[in-house]
């Protein structure tokens, strides 16, 4: 039977890897020497859709095979969290805009 919860966690999840890839500073050493020694992992590595796709292998492997339930659930609470915390940012900007109609 499918589980939406796992189909959840795996978005989540790949969304995560996909932005640490792509985004996070404390992969910038590695990311940087991927992209100096190949032209093409240079182009898969500057497209977040590109990287979510192949990030999404790895999640499925991980989920299937090799999950440890509390990291699975510190990462999708974390991303959970930056959602929450950019549309706060984003309702108090429009928030602001309308103010300053006013």
């Amino acid at each position: 039977m499918f589980d939406v919860f796992i189909l959840i966690k795996g978005i989540i999840l790949t969304d995560v890897l996909a932005r640490a890839l792509k985004e996070w500073g404390i992969f910038d050493g590695p990311r940087n020497w991927v992209k100096a020694k190949s032209s093409f992992a240079r182009k898969l590595l500057s497209c977040y859709e590109c990287v979510s796709v192949w990030s999404s292998i790895f999640v499925i492997l991980y989920l299937l095979y090799f999950e440890v339930t509390i990291i699975t659930y510190a990462l999708c609470a974390h991303r959970l969290a930056c959602f929450l915390h950019t549309g706060w940012e984003w309702a108090d900007a429009a928030r602001a805009v309308k103010e300053k109609e006013i």
